[in-house]
C-alpha cells in the first residue's frame, strides 16, 4: 500500500489551524457583525491583501481602488466574505511545489467558486447559496491534499500507473478508502464547518447522487476539470451522470453555453 489511512491522518493533523484573527473574523460574520469581522481580518496581512485584490479586480469594476477593510467587507456582504476567508484557508494548503498535477491553482480555485455560485443561484435560490457559500471555497482544498499525498511517493505512484490503466481517483480510493470529496469533507470538519456541510462535501462523490447540492458540486467539478486548462486533474473524479437528473437547470445552462 503506497498511501495508508495513517498517512492521511498524519497529513490532516499537519493542516494549519485557523489563525486566531481569522477565527475571530469568521465568528463575527456568524454573528452578523461585518465591522468587527473586517477589523479582525485586517490584522492578517495576507488575508487583507487577498480581499483587496478580489474586490479591486476587474470583476467588480470599481472606479477607484478601495483599501479600507470595513468598506471591502460591506461591499462583499457576509456570505461572500465567509467564502473568501475559507478560500484563503485553502490557499494555506497549496503545495510549495506541485509534483503531480500541473495547474494554476489560483485560477482553478477562483473558477470553481464562481461556477459554484452561478449554479447554486440558478438551481436553488439566494438563501440556499448564502447558507452553503463556503462549501465552494473548501472543495479545491482536496486537490491540494491529493497532490501532496501522491507527490510524497511520486516514484511509487508512477510505477503503479505505468503497470496498469488506472485513474488517480481509483488509486486514491483503493489505497485510502476516501475520495477527493471525502478529503474535502474531512478538512471542513477540521475547520469547524457544520456537520451538514461536511456531509454534503463527502456525498459529492455521488455514489448514489441523492443530495441535490452534492450532485451540483459533483457536476460543476467535472465540467471544470474537463476544460483544457484544468484537464490535468480530470482523473481525480469518476463522473456519475446520474447527478444530472437532480440539477436540470445547471445542466441545461452548461449545454447551452458549450
Amino acid at each position: 500500500m503506497l498511501i495508508s489511512k495513517k498517512d492521511i491522518l498524519k497529513y490532516l493533523k499537519e493542516v494549519p489551524p485557523i489563525p486566531e484573527n481569522v477565527k475571530n473574523a469568521l465568528k463575527a460574520l456568524e454573528e452578523g457583525d461585518l465591522k468587527k469581522a473586517a477589523l479582525e481580518a485586517s490584522n492578517d496581512l495576507i488575508l487583507k491583501k487577498r480581499i483587496e485584490d478580489v474586490v479591486n479586480s476587474a470583476y467588480y469594476a470599481l472606479p477607484n481602488k478601495v483599501e479600507n477593510m470595513i468598506q471591502l467587507f460591506a461591499m462583499l456582504g457576509i456570505e461572500k466574505s465567509r467564502s473568501l476567508i475559507y478560500s484563503y484557508l485553502v490557499s494555506l494548503l497549496e503545495p510549495k511545489e506541485w509534483k503531480i498535477f500541473k495547474i494554476n491553482f489560483f485560477d482553478f480555485q477562483a473558477a470553481f467558486m464562481t461556477e459554484y455560485e452561478k449554479a447554486m443561484m440558478l438551481e436553488f435560490d439566494l438563501q440556499t447559496y448564502k447558507k452553503f457559500a463556503e462549501i465552494g471555497a473548501v472543495i479545491p482544498a482536496s486537490v491540494c491534499v491529493c497532490d501532496s499525498l501522491l507527490g510524497e511517493k511520486k516514484e511509487d505512484v508512477e510505477l503503479v500507473l505505468s503497470s496498469a490503466p488506472i485513474e488517480y481517483s481509483t488509486l486514491i480510493k483503493r489505497m485510502t478508502g476516501v475520495s477527493l470529496f471525502g478529503l474535502a469533507g474531512k478538512i471542513a470538519e477540521l475547520w469547524g464547518l457544520e456537520k451538514e456541510k461536511s456531509d454534503i462535501l463527502k456525498a459529492a462523490e455521488c455514489n448514489n447522487c441523492e443530495n441535490k447540492i452534492a450532485a451540483l458540486i459533483h457536476f460543476v467539478f467535472f465540467v471544470l476539470v474537463s476544460k483544457k486548462q484544468f484537464i490535468d486533474i480530470n482523473s481525480l473524479i469518476e463522473f456519475n451522470p446520474d447527478c444530472i437528473e437532480l440539477i436540470p437547470k445547471t445542466y441545461e445552462r452548461i449545454i447551452n453555453d458549450s
